[in-house]
């Protein structure tokens, strides 16, 4: 049933065209209007002057997930339009850049990193023998754990992932709270060095790695071994070669801190509560240890930047209104409501990062717009921080007229794969997209949104985002006093019946339904796009 309703999506997307007036959509790069982008400030001329000769007074902008094509974000103004017309005059922003392309080809080619893979196999191992617990309902006892089951497990997964389950995906932690900390503390690197050492298959990984010196690619490989470059490779040799800034011999030492920091990262966030379960956990403790090693980012973490798609939507709001794509239409919108234009009503649509695009939004209309100007807020999805809507409730709570969020519950989040909605990957059963077991903000919380390395329990990920369920529902792990941002917006969210939509949502009444169980399906899921008519048409 899921495989066939994804099927239609695709279907419809192919189906799309790109017949849209160009009075209903604003095309930007890099927040900006003319080059490359098809937009213009000419262009914003017209869609304000459309606007006026609208005599309801309701400007409808709708802000896509962020960073898809031009095309994809054309066909969902294309699709929608028709049906934002009964309530107003939609404008959708279209906005691109390559950094999404570039965080997702660089996490799946995770997937042929040779080096990840048993880097992924042996902190797995780690844990499950200190922390135990019970895994497709067997129990697993702490401490007697068998290396090579956990071999076949990885091996096994990696070998048809699209047929297996996740390796210990669903384990249920014997050891939990203090136990799992203390056993954080405990991690002996000696211990873990000798063993990395005496491991065949790990040091035929490392042997693959660039640059390294004939004899120390044979001594590890035990043959002759053909050399894995790539960013990820790049950034282990980094890590593990021997002398400052020099390649060429592996230093045990520094493969076995490596692993060692992984592990007491994954145990802190075990004991803390804070993991995404132990496989995710897992993969996002490695790529936060290759991606934040060192004394700053190498080019690894450099393709991962999740604030280059954040600076996407902050310049959109630049000093120039013919140049930037936010302040162009605020600016005219200014002129057009000084000249006694009656704009009653301006609704704001956000999907994932585009509800960071709309508190941008808000901050410029403060001051270009002055109240008695309001703003009906929908989100669905949204990738933005709790602590970035708690600013924007603090600056702009008095005009936000109405607000309403749609989002997954936490099950249907964890099962959603980040890339599972990819029509190319699905058509070639790529098989890399199950690298990462969950939905894109879980990606975004565990890794994108990651502020440090650990140590302090508010450094690590786990990221608080807006559009998960986790946040707002454990309140005892997300404690008021730990996570003051959490009790406020939570305390907003909760003040008003219906502010807060949880997917699959049905019979709710008008405007109160969804049935999207995957993140980039919400602005084509039939029940949320009723959802959001229902609201668009009312008169407030």
């Amino acid at each position: 049933m899921i495989g066939d309703r994804k099927a239609h999506r695709r279907r419809a997307r192919r189906q799309t065209g790109e017949t849209i007036d160009k009075r209903h959509y604003i095309h930007c790069r890099g927040g900006r209007l003319g080059g490359d982008a098809d937009t213009a400030a000419a262009d914003v001329d017209d869609i304000v002057t459309a606007l006026r000769a609208d005599t309801r007074g309701h400007l409808i902008l709708y802000f896509h997930v962020g960073l898809v094509t031009r095309k994809a974000g054309l066909e969902i103004a294309e699709r929608l339009t028709p049906l934002c017309l009964g309530g107003g005059h939609p404008v959708f922003y279209v906005w691109e850049s390559g950094a999404w392309e570039t965080i997702r080809n660089n996490l799946l080619e995770l997937a042929e990193e040779p080096v990840f893979k048993q880097l992924l196999r042996k902190p797995l191992e780690y844990t499950i023998n200190r922390i135990g617990g019970v895994s497709a309902a067997r129990p697993i006892v702490p401490g007697n754990v068998d290396p090579q089951k956990v071999k076949e497990a990885v091996d096994k997964f990696f070998a048809n992932p699209s047929k297996q389950t996740v390796p210990y995906r669903d384990l249920e932690a014997a050891a939990k709270g203090g136990a799992a900390r203390s056993s954080a503390i405990s991690v002996d690197e000696a211990e873990i060095q000798a063993d990395l050492q005496s491991d065949v298959e790990f040091a035929q990984a490392l042997a693959k790695l660039p640059d390294l010196k004939p004899s120390t690619r044979s001594a590890l490989g035990g043959a002759v071994v053909a050399e894995r470059r790539s960013p990820f490779s790049d950034a282990v040799d980094d890590k593990v070669s021997e002398g400052p800034g020099g390649r060429g011999i592996v230093a045990w030492f520094k493969v076995a801190m490596m692993v060692k920091d992984i592990l007491v990262n994954v145990l802190r966030r075990h004991g803390s509560s804070r993991d995404h379960g132990l496989y995710a956990t897992v993969v996002e403790e490695i790529v936060r240890e290759v991606k934040l090693g060192g004394s700053g980012l190498n080019e690894w973490g450099k393709a991962l930047q999740w604030n280059r798609m954040k600076q996407d939507t902050m310049d959109a709001f630049g000093p120039d209104e013919n140049v930037h794509a936010g302040t162009a239409l605020l600016a005219r919108l200014k002129r057009a409501v000084d000249d006694s234009y009656a704009l009653r009503r301006i609704s704001l649509i956000g999907h994932s990062t585009g509800a960071i695009y709309i508190a941008h939004w808000l901050d410029m209309a403060k001051a270009l717009l002055p109240p008695p100007a309001q703003f009906d807020v929908l989100l669905l999805a949204p990738a933005i921080t709790y602590q970035r809507f708690d600013e924007c409730l603090t600056r702009h709570q008095a005009r936000i007229g109405h607000f309403r969020m749609f989002c997954m519950r936490d099950p249907l989040e964890r099962d959603d794969q980040v890339w599972g909605e990819d029509g190319e990957l699905e058509a070639q059963h790529d098989w890399r997209r199950f690298i990462y077991p969950s939905s894109l903000l879980y990606l975004v919380s565990g890794i994108l949104e990651s502020t440090g390395q650990g140590g302090d329990l508010k450094d690590v990920p786990d990221m608080p985002l807006l559009g998960m369920e986790r946040f707002h529902a454990l309140r005892e792990i997300y404690a008021d006093t730990d996570f003051p941002e959490l009790k406020r917006v939570r305390a907003w969210l909760d003040a008003e019946p219906g502010r807060i939509v949880w997917s699959k949502a049905e019979g709710q009444g008008d405007g109160l339904n969804s049935g999207s169980f995957d993140h980039g399906a919400f602005d084509n899921d039939t029940d949320t796009v009723a959802s959001l008519v229902s609201v668009l048409s009312r008169r407030f």
